[in-house]
């Protein structure tokens, strides 16, 4: 009886989470050197300048993942790159790791928190990419994420 109840209760559980999670987004946001910004240069331009990119995130708060797709051109080599929380010329702790390390690939998916994905697609502007390179390994390119 005990393993029946656990059992329901996990399918209810599972059923919950699927109801609050929303349908999974695609969104593709340019990158530039421009848009990053740092302490001492609220406006931007601390990135760099001679690169630009695009990255295509499928965000999935069900599958509890964010897959990617990035374009990069014009920049050194890739060290990492985050999905992070704050507005545009706010920096932000970040909130989904993409790529970590050199080498790594330029196209995948990560895991991630369904509930922070779920906020991500209903509040888009609050979240950004940014892409550390070894030139620039403070940030080199960022996008705001939106919807249109």
């Amino acid at each position: 009886m005990l393993s029946g109840m656990k059992i329901a209760a996990a399918v209810v559980s599972t059923a919950l989470i699927g109801a609050r999670a929303p349908h999974a987004e695609t969104l593709t946001i340019a990158l530039s050197g421009v848009a990053e910004t740092n302490f001492a240069h609220p406006l931007g331009g601390t990135g760099d300048l001679n690169g630009w990119g695009l990255v295509k995130l499928t965000i999935n708060p069900a599958k509890r993942q964010v897959c990617y797709d990035f374009a990069i051109d014009g920049v050194a080599t890739p060290l990492m790159a985050h999905i992070r929380q704050a507005q545009m010329r706010r920096n932000g702790p970040p909130i989904v790791s993409l790529l970590t390390g050199t080498g790594s690939d330029l196209e995948g998916c990560a895991p991630a928190n369904s509930g922070q994905l779920a906020d991500m697609i209903e509040h888009p502007s609050l979240y950004y990419v940014s892409i550390a390179t070894t030139e620039y390994p403070d940030g080199a390119l960022r996008g705001q994420l939106s919807t249109s």
